[in-house]
């Protein structure tokens, strides 16, 4: 099977940071939704898969519609993720959350998009991961006020944390504006663990292994427990234990 790129940021001025380079050869997994006016849905994306996967995911957001999406991606392959979410109606809101994890030789590759087109719209996209051993990632993070959407807010953030030296990530938080009227803040927080949180946890009885453990899964939780599968939910905090521990 041919490798292809799943997601691309479309300027030239970005090649040099290499956030285009990663490729899948996995088969795309395509999804469509629709969120109508007026109505509340929330979307769960889960990989928990042994081998490659990459998935392509678009949301249409209607006037005064809310759409969430929670992500998880705890799988053992190679993972491509493509994400749009279109908020083309007035007073239409995106609340986006998603964790990943990246040991071994994984390359993962996220490139997630909020498009706020009509007035008054509100995004979040809150994403935190942790990487170690030789893990490969890039994310590549968009707010994109199009011109017309007077008065709307955006917030993004990408937390990751650094488990070992052999790792590599690049992480790309980008804010398009076609229109003046708009508040949007983007950022991103990368380092390694708290070494003063390490030493209170071991202070506590903890070795150093379970007070990473420990520190990494409370990172985690917040969005793991917006699950509302609760099989599902308990099925994610057991792999991220066992792929810590």
């Amino acid at each position: 099977m041919d490798e292809k790129f799943l997601g691309t940021i479309p300027l030239k001025s970005w090649r040099w940071l290499g956030v285009n380079e990663l490729t899948t050869p996995a088969q795309i997994e395509e999804k469509f939704f629709d969120v109508g006016d007026g109505e509340t849905k929330i979307f769960s994306d889960v990989n928990l898969a042994e081998e490659n996967v990459a998935r392509r995911i678009k949301i249409s957001v209607g006037t005064n519609a809310r759409v969430e999406f929670i992500s998880a991606d705890l799988g053992r392959g190679n993972f491509s993720a493509d994400v749009e979410i279109d908020l083309r109606g007035d007073d239409s809101a995106a609340d986006f959350e998603a964790v990943y994890f990246g040991d071994g030789k994984r390359k993962l590759d996220f490139n997630y998009v909020i498009r706020q087109r009509g007035k008054r719209t509100a995004a979040t996209m809150n994403v935190r991961g942790a990487l170690t051993d030789l893990s490969d990632k890039i994310f590549r993070g968009t707010l994109d006020f199009q011109r017309g959407a007077k008065g709307s807010k955006g917030r993004e953030l990408e937390e990751v944390i650094i488990l070992s030296s052999g790792t590599r990530n690049r992480s790309v938080p980008l804010m398009l504006a076609e229109e003046d009227e708009v508040d949007g803040h983007h950022a991103v927080s990368i380092g390694r663990l708290d070494e003063e949180k390490i030493f209170y946890l071991m202070s506590r009885g903890l070795d150093k292994a379970a007070a990473e453990r420990l520190i990494v899964e409370a990172a985690f939780n917040p969005v793991i427990e917006k699950f509302s599968d609760e099989k599902l939910r308990a099925q994610v905090k057991e792999n991220l234990q066992r792929r810590l521990g």
